[in-house]
């Protein structure tokens, strides 16, 4: 995907202040029903399972907030308002104030299964009573799954947040835009967005665009699907064990190598180590293949898929650096 700037534009880019809770709930949705992220939220995803038992949740979250945001490209924008920046009651209060035909067209480009479909239909007819029971929802399952970790998550979004303001100060917004690789491209005019799953052109046209780091964005930046709509890119930030674990291996190899090398642990292709790292595919066998020619990885073929596990050579050195960082195992 391919973001076009004008100097306009560049002029109204804006750095979110902090974490945007319909995002963060959309996200969380997608990770919940997703298998990426293990290394970083297979303890949340466990938790949160059990918290919504206990609570009475996991039901009508299966059933009604599932559909809504499903683990594919699309969902609908209508539930990423602006006014998610101003806090959890604004972003629902707008999403619930969505014209009804602006709600019938975007759901009805949902592809849910039987079960699903009778659940959209009446988010779809937008009566009172359905729209105010799925804000009610959305309260409940953030406060279960979202807010309870507020802390963790406001942590890793400032430390990203420093990273992006250092970069404005030294490079102007264009520095911060530069920041970002390689989870994003920045060549002006254009911000491309190399693992994106649209290949489409957007053009800002003056609109400016809106930077929104996440914590439960894990696989690639997210954006709008209406190219008319105001623009964001939402994208994943590092957790803490992945931002403070392995300085001295990082410093060695690179930073994005290192993550590459300690994500193999167990083993995995190159498309669940893209996801596991935050990076797209092609990069991630650039990396691999860096670290093979260095007796670090070794790789095996079956068919058409590609397997990885780290070396002797390769977990000797993952172990070594490790060392000092505290106890943990791989």
């Amino acid at each position: 995907m391919r973001i076009h700037f004008t100097r306009l534009d560049l002029a109204r880019t804006q750095l979110a202040d902090g974490p945007d809770p319909m995002w963060e709930t959309v996200n969380s949705l997608q990770a919940l029903q997703g298998r990426y992220g293990q290394a970083d939220l297979a303890h949340w995803r466990s938790e949160t399972a059990h918290e919504l038992r206990g609570s009475g949740l996991a039901t009508a979250v299966r059933h009604q907030l599932f559909p809504l945001v499903p683990h594919a490209a699309y969902f609908p924008d209508l539930v990423t308002p602006l006014e998610g920046a101003l806090g959890l009651e604004a972003g629902i209060d707008a999403m619930l104030s969505t014209p009804r035909s602006r709600i019938a067209a975007e759901i009805d480009q949902l592809k849910p299964d039987r079960a699903g479909r009778a659940q959209l239909e009446r988010f779809r007819d937008g009566r009172a009573s359905d729209l105010a029971a799925c804000g009610d929802l959305i309260r409940a399952y953030y406060k279960a799954a979202v807010d309870r970790i507020h802390e963790t998550i406001t942590a890793a979004v400032d430390r990203d947040l420093a990273v992006r303001r250092t970069a404005i100060h030294t490079g102007g917004v264009e520095g911060m835009l530069s920041s970002y690789e390689p989870l994003m491209r920045w060549r002006y005019p254009v911000l491309e967005l190399p693992s994106h799953p649209s290949a489409r052109d957007v053009h800002l046209q003056g609109r400016g665009l809106r930077l929104i780091p996440s914590y439960f964005c894990r696989t690639h930046p997210l954006t709008v699907y209406d190219g008319s709509l105001p623009q964001v890119v939402v994208y994943p930030v590092r957790h803490t064990a992945e931002a403070g674990d392995n300085q001295a291996l990082a410093r060695l190899l690179g930073e994005t190598r290192a993550a590459v090398l300690i994500s193999i642990h167990k083993g995995c292709g190159t498309g669940q180590l893209a996801e596991r790292v935050g990076i797209s595919a092609p990069a991630t066998s650039h990396h691999i293949g860096v670290l093979r020619e260095a007796g670090l990885v070794a790789s095996s073929r079956s068919g058409t898929t590609v397997h990885h596990t780290r070396s002797r050579l390769g977990d000797a050195l993952v172990r070594r650096h490790r060392s000092g960082n505290g106890p943990g195992s791989l």
